[in-house]
């Protein structure tokens, strides 16, 4: 039987059209992983927010950072001195690390949004921050991974499990990761330890990580017995942050939001004033890196008495974004987002 997750978890165009649109195109690629980013002083005056009420700032504040978690009765309080990461499994020397060790390896610092895998069209379940962590591939390699390894396993205090390929665990932005916009790790993000795996939704990023275990076959990890996927790639999805649904005046207005489509990136997204019969471009506030989300915006002139906004993106490989309505289970929800106004 297929499990809805949301209760396994308890928790919570063009003139014709109305559409005066700015040009720009877009400004991407800031990648900020260590040692091949731009400086950090040019990246954060590349982040300021878009100045206009309602729209998300570049950076999600950590107290704003979505939160999303299996546990009914509360998360893991793990003390840091007694901690350790155990590596073992299919390699060559068994590691017991504390979390000084773990700062000991290169440390990485990127901007990576989270997306759930449970993220409705349109919903708020996405968040962006900067994390600094080491690279698993830094760890892996000490441990020495075995010839045969299909799969990387984490297990976490919680006894939480996911997987992860072994090429994607060995990629530069798959991290272990200490720290969230500059301070440590808050507990409700996985303190001490979590994993950060860019491109994969939030499922595939787990929390509390305390065991990390190489395996020569496949591995269904929690959500996976649950009849969720264990590919877990990003759908790429877009945003109307504002305005919301409400009444607007005539006067010329603008709208904004969010674009994502993972390691892909976005190259361009598109609006519409008429319910999408008719679309044209946005433009696009410089992404932070490779893997964080975009914001865009539109001005827009309201026409009659109401209007229906739709927004779509297109990602850096040149495909739109899937505009069929899909839930989320089994590998994530798709669909256009819509905003219905009243003028005047």
């Amino acid at each position: 039987m297929q499990l809805d997750r949301r209760a396994l978890l308890k928790r919570a165009g063009l003139a014709s059209a109305g559409i005066v649109l700015g040009g720009g195109a877009a400004l991407r690629g800031l990648d900020l992983v260590s040692g091949r980013g731009i400086p950090p002083a040019l990246a954060r005056a590349l982040a300021q927010d878009v100045d206009l009420p309602g729209m998300p700032p570049a950076i999600t504040p950590t107290e704003r950072f979505y939160v999303v978690s299996k546990n009914t009765f509360g998360d893991p309080n793990i003390d840091a001195g007694r901690w350790r990461l155990r590596v073992g499994g299919a390699v060559a020397n068994p590691l017991e690390l504390d979390l000084d060790a773990i700062r000991t390896f290169p440390a990485v610092r990127q901007y990576q949004t989270l997306e759930c895998i449970d993220n409705v069209v349109g919903g708020d379940l996405i968040s962006n921050a900067e994390w600094t962590g080491a690279r698993l591939a830094d760890v892996l390699a000490q441990a020495g991974v075995r010839d045969g390894v299909r799969r990387i396993v984490f297990q976490c205090e919680d006894d939480y499990s996911d997987s992860i390929e072994l090429g994607k665990a060995l990629e530069p932005t798959t991290l272990l990761a200490y720290e969230m916009n500059g301070q440590v790790l808050p507990a409700g993000h996985g303190f001490p330890v979590r994993v950060l795996s860019p491109n994969l939704y939030g499922i595939k990023n787990p929390k509390w990580v305390v065991e990390i275990r190489a395996v020569t076959d496949d591995y269904r990890g929690f959500w996976q017995r649950r009849g969720w996927t264990n590919d877990g790639t990003i759908k790429t999805m877009s945003r109307i942050d504002v305005p919301t649904a409400g009444r607007v005046s005539g006067s010329l207005q603008r709208m904004g939001g969010i674009a994502f489509a993972g390691a892909r990136g976005i190259q361009g997204v598109d609006v519409s004033a008429d319910d999408g019969r008719s679309w044209s471009p946005a433009t696009l506030a410089p992404a932070l890196s490779t893997i964080s989300w975009v914001l865009w915006t539109a001005d827009w002139l309201p026409q009659g008495s109401m209007q229906t906004l739709a927004v779509r993106a297109t990602d850096g490989r040149g495909m739109p974004q899937i505009a069929e309505i899909r839930p989320a289970l089994p590998d994530g929800s798709s669909g256009i987002h819509k905003v219905t106004v009243r003028v005047g």
